[in-house]
């Protein structure tokens, strides 16, 4: 347990999370500005662009971390961290998950999961768990 420990904080210290985040999100923005320029019909604001599906794989990590949203902010809350903010994401991403994700769900996610890195929810979490133990 020791080692998994000492291999997590290593990651951490590394941001190897913050870099594949990066990398992917990257990634996207290049993946929608090609089948933004290939849309004729584009108006050119992604906040007005048509949502498109998601392939399966994308579908599925759209789900995940939706779930993963809605795991650490009902933490948060019941921990008693950002409260307020806790209990209004909360009830934002329980409601995303009755329907099938688009590429606007996509997007948030990844807005959700910055949001979260922002403001230290997750270490924050890390903590109260730590002191609970």
């Amino acid at each position: 347990m020791l080692t998994v420990e000492m291999g997590l904080k290593e990651l951490a210290c590394l941001k190897v999370e913050d870099g594949i985040v990066q990398a992917l999100a990257q990634l996207r923005r290049m993946n929608l500005a090609r089948q933004t320029m290939s849309d004729a019909k584009s108006s050119g604001d992604p906040k007005f662009m048509e949502a498109f599906e998601l392939s399966p794989e994308e579908s599925e990590d759209v789900l995940f971390k939706e779930a993963w949203l809605t795991y650490f902010w009902s933490r948060a809350k019941r921990l008693g961290i950002e409260v307020e903010t806790a209990k209004a994401c909360l009830e934002f991403w329980i409601s995303r998950s009755a329907h099938s994700p688009t590429s606007h769900d996509a997007v948030d996610v990844e807005q959700g999961l910055m949001e979260l890195r922002k403001m230290g929810i997750e270490h924050r979490l890390w903590e109260a768990s730590r002191q609970g133990s």
